[in-house]
């Protein structure tokens, strides 16, 4: 952990004509990941592999940690993070490494040490509760596949298995996107379309969202976009636009449609890949975005209140 300078912030902060509120983060190069969690903004920045912790409102940095290269606690591979009630839990495709909410290295282990482990295939750890995601791509038979882990890391059962397209550089639309939150497992296929498989912590199936018809259509454009959740809400973008702003679908977990929404979206990356999510989540209902000012080229948050944008 490395200590930061209060000033290294600029808390410039300005109301624009969307109601949003942005904020200038001039320490960040190239974030790749954004998570906000309580009162804390995660990002991680691929131009170091550090990831950056931030107060929200921002009133100054808190925590910069890990950092690119080889030794046991740093990063190889493109790093994510997932914040849990105890630790910061932070994976690269070869290890997996547990951080203390103050930044202190708790515990690491390199994917070698799993049973099973094939280096021919991409492998991320997602926390859930006590167990564990396994998620993994193989490059060579184009396999996608979700596998339920106990807390000793030994298989219990396959949740998902399909199609994995990845073209180095290329914008990829058809993914299955996994998420983990409040002790439940949402698998998006978009292959299928609007296609959302949601499961226990034992991995029993409870229900698959299947809003397919409720989506327009736009020609070469998957169904499903994007999705996160929160506070007892799916927040799904789709590719759908109107006058120049992007479709949101808010629904309930049982997968009913709450309202939709159309957002400016500035943080959507056109050529994302594969391993890309475009820089937006969803907080206590509030949309919290990375934007690049094509003027400056600083990186702002913006932050904009959902309950104001007309449904």
């Amino acid at each position: 952990m490395r200590g930061y300078l209060s000033g290294i912030l600029a808390l410039t902060i300005a109301a624009s004509d969307s109601a949003a509120q942005t904020t200038v983060l001039s320490d960040l190069r190239k974030p790749h990941q954004i998570v906000v969690s309580g009162d804390d903004l995660y990002v991680f920045d691929e131009a170091d592999y550090s990831l950056r912790v931030y107060s929200i409102p921002p009133r100054g940095p808190k925590l910069r940690l890990g950092q690119k290269g080889d030794g046991p606690h740093d990063f190889q591979y493109l790093p994510f993070v997932f914040v849990q009630p105890e630790s910061l839990v932070c994976t690269d495709f070869v290890k997996i490494i547990w951080f203390s909410r103050t930044g202190k290295v708790l515990r690491a282990m390199p994917f070698s040490a799993l049973k099973g482990f094939d280096v021919s295939s991409e492998m991320l750890l997602v926390p859930l509760r006590d167990r564990f995601l396994r998620i993994t791509a193989n490059h060579e038979t184009l396999k996608r596949y979700v596998d339920l882990m106990d807390s000793k890391f030994t298989f219990v059962k396959t949740l998902y298995e399909g199609p994995f397209v990845w073209m180095e550089g290329s914008r990829t639309d058809y993914r299955t996107d996994t998420v983990a939150s409040g002790g439940l497992v949402f698998v998006a296929d978009t292959f299928k379309g609007f296609y959302i498989s949601v499961f226990d912590a034992d991995g029993n199936l409870l229900r698959t969202i299947d809003r397919t018809g409720d989506v327009e259509e736009v020609p070469g454009r998957a169904r499903l976009h994007q999705f996160c959740v929160s506070d007892g809400k799916i927040y799904a973008t789709t590719y759908k636009k109107l006058d120049g702003q992007t479709e949101m679908i808010v629904l309930d977990l049982e997968g009913r449609i709450l309202k939709r929404l159309y957002l400016p979206l500035r943080s959507v990356r056109p050529q994302r890949g594969v391993l890309r999510n475009d820089l937006f989540t969803v907080n206590r209902g509030r949309l919290y975005e990375l934007v690049q000012n094509e003027g400056t080229g600083a990186w702002e948050l913006m932050v904009t209140d959902l309950g104001t944008v007309p449904s």
